[in-house]
């Protein structure tokens, strides 16, 4: 009986060919997981680096807005129009940013003269609506920083 159950295993390896599989197979898995860890990290390493981003321009630069045309306050009830070409004097971005605000910019301005009459934009009125809106301007495109609004044309008929 002994001997039929040896028979029967003829196709379990004797203790000796199970300790050569024993380093052969650790030495099969060894080569996969180095390959394995090889091949992730070529696949991911180029992917790792950062792409070039621009620098941000440190220098001032001037953005024109396009004329502006509206219509002040009037209590008389006879139109008055104010016409503004101005310049925004920014830092910490590039012209195409600040262009890409300039719709924003233009409601400011417009929002702000409906609600200023003749009589706000007389003396140092023009100083005071520049201040206004250049601190309204800041807000809207900060972390922009705007520096300055430079009036090119002021006309008020």
């Amino acid at each position: 009986m002994a001997e039929e159950s040896e028979t029967d295993g003829a196709s379990v390896p004797s203790p000796g060919k199970k300790k050569k599989l024993v380093p052969i197979v650790g030495a099969v898995v060894a080569v996969l997981a180095l390959g394995g860890g090889g091949w992730f990290y070529w696949q991911h390493s180029a992917k790792a680096v950062k792409p070039k981003t621009e620098a941000v321009q440190q220098e001032p630069f001037l953005v024109d807005i396009p004329t502006i045309i509206s219509n002040l306050d009037s209590a008389s009830g006879r139109p008055v129009f104010v016409k503004i070409t101005a310049k925004i004097q920014a830092v910490g971005a590039y012209p195409s940013q600040v262009q890409a605000h300039i719709p924003e910019i233009q409601d400011i301005f417009q929002t702000y003269l409906h609600e200023s009459t003749q009589a706000d934009l007389s003396g140092n009125g023009i100083y005071r609506l520049r201040e206004a809106l250049l601190d309204r301007i800041a807000v809207q495109l900060a972390p922009i920083e705007v520096r300055d609004l430079l009036f090119t044309e002021f006309l008020i008929q």
